[in-house]
């Protein structure tokens, strides 16, 4: 049967503690303990890790104005973070979308109400109700054009 791994008999291993098939030495290897050690601080680390770079990349200047642009409960969620800079015990659904929104890149679209009432008025007045809101939807076209629809927040200014 060439090729399957071959299991030693317990005569053999009480004979010898070197394999005769492939020469593992298990007192050359290191204890389980000491391996899981080794794992648990990589595993630490890396969570520090993943934690400084969320925590530099919210702190990063646009994406903090990008916070402002976010509904306050996902907001509490990051700023939390941000205060305590450590990750919750338990990453909630809520907690991973709001990093989501916030690292996604959102395009602030400032809207002056002078410009709106311009946009509103260009055609004439008085109009219909289907008449403003094409002018409406028009304006806001133009003012999100070449942006993820998704990732627009509209401000009034």
């Amino acid at each position: 049967m060439k090729g399957l791994i071959r299991i030693m008999k317990v005569e053999e291993l009480d004979a010898s503690p070197v394999c005769p098939h492939c020469s593992f030495r298990p007192s050359t290897e290191a204890p389980a303990a000491t391996m899981f050690d080794h794992l648990d601080t990589e595993l630490d680390k890396l969570l520090d890790d993943w934690t400084q770079t969320l925590l530099a990349n919210l702190e990063d200047p646009t994406t903090r104005g990008n916070l402002d642009l976010h509904k306050p409960e996902p907001r509490k969620l990051v700023d939390a973070f941000l205060k305590e800079r450590k990750l919750p015990d338990e990453l909630g659904q809520d907690f991973i979308h709001a990093l989501q929104k916030v690292l996604s890149g959102l395009v602030k679209v400032a809207v002056k109400t002078e410009d709106l009432r311009a946009a509103l008025l260009k055609g004439g007045s008085p109009a219909t109700p289907a008449e403003m809101k094409k002018r409406f939807e028009e304006y806001l076209d133009e003012l999100t054009k070449g942006h993820e629809p998704d990732k627009v927040r509209i401000v009034l200014e």
